[in-house]
Parts: structure tokens; C-alpha cells; sequence
């Protein structure tokens, strides 16, 4: 009977842990700060491929339709 009694005092004071624990409890706290740099991070990651892209089409454009033999030409027209 004593052990019982234990037992149901343990169960109890357990009990009124949890309860207390979740009346008390803290809501989730958000980092605001973190969560800032994180899209930042992302959207930098995002910018620098973007600006890679663009900076390769441009160079492709560049030594794809440049004039050849400029010299000559000038040569010639003269």
C-alpha cells in the first residue's frame, strides 16, 4: 500500500509539472534578425547567379558579332 501511495503522489506531482509547464510555456520565439540574413543570403545567392548569366550572354554577344580585320577595312575605305 505505501508503494502505491508513492507511486500515486509521483503521478501527481508529474501531473502537475506537465499542467504548470504548458500553462506557463513560451510561445516559439522567431529571430526576426536571422530570418533577415537568411533572405538576404538567398537572394544574394540568387543576384550573383543572375549577374553571372547576364555577364556571359553579353560577353558571348560581344565576341560572337565584333568586326574582324578592322584594319583592313579602314585600309580599304581610305
Amino acid at each position: 500500500m505505501r508503494n502505491l501511495s508513492i507511486l500515486v503522489a509521483a503521478v501527481a506531482v508529474l501531473t502537475m509539472f506537465s499542467t504548470v509547464g504548458m500553462v506557463y510555456a513560451q510561445e516559439e520565439v522567431v529571430d526576426r534578425s536571422a530570418l533577415a540574413w537568411g533572405l538576404f543570403y538567398k537572394m544574394m545567392t540568387a543576384a550573383f547567379i543572375v549577374g553571372a548569366i547576364v555577364q556571359g550572354i553579353l560577353v558571348y554577344i560581344i565576341f560572337k558579332f565584333k568586326e574582324k580585320k578592322v584594319k583592313a577595312r579602314a585600309e580599304v575605305s581610305r
